[in-house]
């Protein structure tokens, strides 16, 4: 009896010794796992950021391009802003005001704009045709003075081309508008609580003066 006793006893505590060394193994064993799922989860979030940056980075390149590319000529620039004869929808050689598109960055919502004259559908071609200002001497007009005129009586239209930016800062290659046939933009893009740097560069294909023939 006593030695069965002896013999019981050792094996409670075998299975003890065994339980610990599973809790033992369990813990380590789950420690690893955790540390394995968070260093996943910070590497996919890492490429989620990434591809989410790639993604407006190369939507912004992608809009400012397609206005860039097919406009005509530049009417007017600044750091912020760009003026663009986008066609010669009339065909007449002379810029029209529904010809036009003002791209300004606005800092206090952080927006790229496209702005661009738009006429009520209830008007006639007869009205669009009159109130579609013609303008013969492209050297003196004040762009933004236009562009405010025809916001004053509700005709222009906007398109958000960029969001979540921080700065923008426009650049031509030459010291006179209409002369500039590269343009260079460069754009802070607010990303997770930080910013990422956005450029482009792109040529107008053909370009063309007012007065010129197409």
């Amino acid at each position: 009896m006593n030695m069965k006793k002896t013999h019981r006893a050792a094996r409670r505590g075998m299975t003890l010794i065994e339980t610990v060394l599973a809790i033992s193994i369990t813990a380590m064993v789950g420690g690893a796992i955790t540390t394995m799922m968070a260093a996943v989860t910070d590497e996919v979030t890492a490429n989620q950021e990434t591809r989410t940056n790639l993604i407006r980075s190369g939507l912004a390149q992608s809009r400012f391009s397609s206005y860039i590319a097919r406009a005509h000529c530049v009417l007017d620039m600044t750091d912020t802003s760009m003026t663009l004869w986008l066609e010669d929808s009339r065909e007449g050689g002379t810029v029209h005001a529904s010809e036009i598109r003002w791209i300004r960055f606005d800092p206090r919502t952080g927006t790229v704009e496209s702005s661009f004259v738009c006429f009520p559908e209830t008007w006639s071609e007869a009205t669009r045709l009159m109130a579609d200002t013609e303008f013969l001497d492209v050297d003196h007009v004040d762009w933004p003075s236009v562009l405010a005129s025809f916001e004053t009586r509700g005709l222009i239209c906007m398109l958000p081309m960029v969001e979540g930016v921080s700065n923008l800062n426009i650049t031509g290659n030459a010291t006179e508008p209409q002369d500039i046939t590269l343009i260079e933009t460069s754009m802070d893009l607010s990303l997770f609580n930080d910013y990422e740097q956005s450029c482009t560069a792109e040529s107008i294909r053909v370009h063309r003066r007012p007065g010129e023939e197409g």
